[in-house]
C-alpha cells in the first residue's frame, strides 16, 4: 500500500493473544459514575486528545513499505494487502446471482473481500431507502428474525439450535457455500457474519427465556431487530454462540468470522444489562454479590462503589465471553480471524472495554455510516468516532473502516469517508451494504482509493479447488 499523506497512520501489528488469566480479574477500576453512559470518560478523552495530537505530527517515518503494511504478526489477522470488503445477503445471491454481484463489486469498488450475513436479525431491507436500487426480482424484503442461511452441522449444537429460513427458496440452498465457492475462484477473501440477535423473539420469550438479558427490574429489552440479546454469562447462550462460530470455522473455507451481536443492553445501572440469574452466578465466582449490588443500585443507580463494581463485572464478562469464542475457533483453525463489527459507539454503555477486548479479537470493523445522512457536517461524527476508537484499541490493532454506499450518500461524502478511515490507520474498508448501494457510490470507493494511491490487490486469497 502506497502512503500518499503522512497523516495516515500505519498500524504496527504485534502482540499475539495473551493467555493470561488476568483478563478475568474482577478488581474494580476507577469509573466516574457521572461519565457512565456519556460519550467518553475523562481518561478516554485525554487518550483521544493524545492520539489526535500524535496523528497531526509527522508520521511519515512510520510508513512501511507496500509489502509490509498489511503483513501482521498477530494471531488471527493474516491479510497481506489493503482489504475492501462488502457484505452480501442470501436474497442478493438468489435474486442477482453471485457472479453478477462479484463483477459489480470488483469492477466498481475494487472489492477483494466478501462475506455473507449468515445469521440475520429482523429488519426491513433495504434499510435506508424504500426499494432496492438494482435488485431485478423484488423491491423490498423483510428479513426474518434471527434465521441462518447456511446448512448447519447440528451435531455441534447442544440445548439451543439455529433456525433456517421459513422460505424454501432460502432454506434449500447453502448460501454461504455459494458465496465461498465463487469468491475463492477469484482469489477473494471470504467471511461470515452473525448479526445483532442470535435467537428469535419467540425462542427468547419461550423455552430459552433463561438465556436472555434482563435489566435491574428483571425485564428483557429489545435493542436491535425484534429479539432480546443473549446473556454472555449464560452457559447455554455461550455454548450456542460458540457452536455457531465453530460450525462456520470448521465447515466453510472462510478467512474470518464476524459478529455485531449486542454486547450488554446499553445504559447505566437503571436501564442496562445484565442482572439475570446467570450473571448472579458468574459474579459469585469473582467474589461479587450481584444481588447486594443490585439492591443498592435500585435505590441509587449512581452509587459510586456499586456502579463501579457492576461496570467492571460487565467488562470482564465480555472479555471472558469472547476469549471462549476466540480460543474455541482458533483451536479448530489457528489462522481464522475473529472480527468484531462495532455498531456500538459508546462502548462503556454496552459493558465493553475495547482495549481489553483487543486481546480476544483479531480485528475490528467500525460501522459508522455517516455518509448515508447526506450532510457534510455529519462527517465530523465519523471523524470523532474513528479517532476515539483508534485511541481505545491502540495504534497496532487491525481497524477496518465502514463506509456507507447507500442513498443520501454522495460521491463527495464517500471520498471523505475513505480519507477519514485512512487517516485513522485503517487496514481496509468495509462497505455498508451492497443490497442498498447505488452504483455511483460504489464507483466513488474506487475513485478515492486511486486518488490516494492505495494499492488494492485483486486477490487476497489463494485460489482453492
Amino acid at each position: 500500500m502506497k502512503i500518499k499523506s503522512s497523516n495516515y497512520l500505519v498500524p504496527d501489528r504485534g502482540n499475539n493473544l495473551s493467555k493470561s488469566d488476568s483478563l478475568l480479574r474482577s478488581t474494580p477500576e476507577a469509573v466516574d459514575p457521572e461519565t457512565v453512559g456519556e460519550p467518553h470518560s475523562l481518561d478516554q478523552a485525554r487518550s483521544r486528545r493524545s492520539f489526535l495530537k500524535l496523528s497531526s505530527v509527522a508520521l511519515a517515518s512510520q510508513a512501511l513499505q507496500r509489502e509490509a503494511v498489511a503483513a501482521p504478526l498477530r494471531n488471527g489477522y493474516h491479510t497481506t494487502g489493503f482489504e475492501v470488503a462488502s457484505s452480501l445477503y442470501a436474497w442478493d445471491l438468489h435474486d442477482e446471482g453471485i457472479e453478477s454481484i462479484l463483477d459489480n463489486l470488483q469492477q466498481m469498488a475494487k472489492v477483494n473481500s466478501v462475506y455473507l450475513v449468515a445469521l440475520m436479525h429482523y429488519e426491513k431491507r433495504p434499510l435506508t431507502n424504500p426499494t432496492f436500487p438494482h435488485n431485478p426480482v423484488r423491491k423490498t424484503w423483510q428479513a426474518e428474525d434471527s434465521k441462518i442461511y447456511w446448512h448447519p452441522d447440528l451435531k455441534r449444537y447442544k440445548r439451543i439450535k439455529p433456525e433456517l429460513s421459513a422460505n424454501d427458496w432460502l432454506n434449500q440452498t447453502d448460501w454461504l457455500k455459494v458465496l465461498v465457492t465463487a469468491a475463492r475462484k477469484r482469489g477473494l477473501k471470504t467471511g461470515a457474519e452473525l448479526s445483532h440477535t442470535l435467537m428469535s423473539l419467540e425462542k427468547g420469550e419461550g423455552e430459552y427465556v433463561d438465556c436472555v438479558q434482563r435489566d435491574i427490574h428483571g425485564v428483557p429489552r429489545k435493542v436491535a431487530g425484534r429479539a432480546f440479546p443473549l446473556c454472555p454469562n449464560s452457559v447455554d447462550a455461550r455454548e450456542y454462540t460458540l457452536a455457531l462460530l465453530s460450525d462456520l470455522t470448521a465447515n466453510y473455507d472462510v478467512d474470518f468470522v464476524q459478529t455485531c451481536m449486542i454486547p450488554f443492553m446499553p445504559g447505566g445501572a437503571d436501564t442496562g444489562g445484565c442482572f439475570c440469574d446467570s450473571c448472579v452466578k458468574a459474579a459469585q465466582t469473582h467474589g461479587i454479590d450481584l444481588q447486594k449490588v443490585k439492591s443498592v443500585l435500585l435505590a441509587d443507580p449512581q452509587s459510586p462503589a456499586e456502579l463501579q463494581q457492576w461496570q467492571k463485572f460487565r467488562q470482564n464478562s465480555m472479555i471472558h465471553f469472547f476469549k471462549i469464542m476466540h480460543d474455541g475457533i482458533h483451536g479448530i483453525r489457528p489462522e481464522i480471524e475473529l472480527r468484531f463489527n462495532d455498531a456500538y459507539e459508546h462502548p462503556e454503555n454496552y459493558g465493553m472495554d475495547l482495549r481489553g477486548l483487543t486481546k480476544v479479537w483479531d480485528s475490528i470493523r467500525n460501522s459508522d455510516y455517516s455518509e448515508q445522512k447526506g450532510y457534510p457536517s455529519m462527517m465530523n461524527h465519523k471523524r470523532e468516532w474513528f479517532a476515539a476508537e483508534r485511541a481505545a484499541i491502540g495504534p497496532d490493532f487491525p481497524f477496518i473502516a465502514g463506509v456507507a454506499v447507500r442513498p443520501k450518500a454522495t460521491p463527495e461524502l464517500i471520498h471523505e469517508g475513505v480519507k477519514i478511515g485512512l487517516r485513522n490507520g485503517a487496514v481496509g474498508l468495509s462497505l455498508g451494504h451492497y443490497d442498498g448501494a447505488e452504483f455511483p457510490m460504489l464507483r466513488a470507493i474506487k475513485e478515492e482509493l486511486d486518488a490516494e494511491n492505495i494499492h488494492v490487490p485483486t486477490r487476497l486469497a489463494k485460489r482453492r479447488t
